[in-house]
């Protein structure tokens, strides 16, 4: 499992992205790169990555735009994230304002994707971050069937763009 922090900085102020990959399958990762790639762009870009276990709720505390990613597992999100989520309970409220993204993928189109990002959300609303539908392709975030094809690498970046956009306008 790994985590990707991308951290840009604009107008002296430092932001990060945490893009949370629950296994260290090549789907998730190669999802996680491509909305990386997507806010690459943006000055000032580092990518750090990490182990799921090696990663602590400051982590979360200290990023501005935080991207959980991880397969589908019987439509919500797996073990492993949700014991992430569970522990963020405890900093109720220090999340709030800050950007959320989802991703996830899945071996059927039936398999759960929609719920399994919904599940993501919901957390991330409760701590009163702040959600942006994505207009073109899923509109909750990227969803891949089986591997990335070039359509959902695609939108993987567009999907990063966005939120790196979105960040840079709330900075200001």
């Amino acid at each position: 499992m790994m985590i990707f922090v991308i951290k840009f900085i604009r107008r002296n102020k430092w932001h990060k992205l945490l893009s949370h990959i629950i296994r260290s399958q090549e789907i998730q990762k190669k999802m996680a790169e491509c909305i990386a790639e997507g806010i690459k762009p943006t000055e000032g870009m580092e990518v750090i990555l990490k182990k799921v276990e090696d990663t602590v709720i400051e982590d979360m505390l200290n990023s501005d735009v935080i991207i959980f990613g991880c397969p589908t597992y019987f439509g919500v999100m797996t073990a492993g994230l949700k014991e992430l989520m569970d522990k963020s309970v405890k900093y109720f409220g220090k999340l709030n304002g800050k950007i959320g993204g989802a991703f996830t993928s899945s071996g059927a189109i039936g398999g759960g994707n929609e719920t399994t990002i919904l599940s993501i959300i919901q957390g991330f609303l409760i701590h009163g971050m702040i959600i942006q539908g994505f207009q073109k392709g899923n509109h909750y975030g990227p969803v891949s069937i089986g591997a990335p094809d070039e359509a959902v690498k695609e939108e993987c970046v567009r999907y990063g763009k966005m939120l790196g956009d979105l960040s840079v306008k709330i900075s200001k």
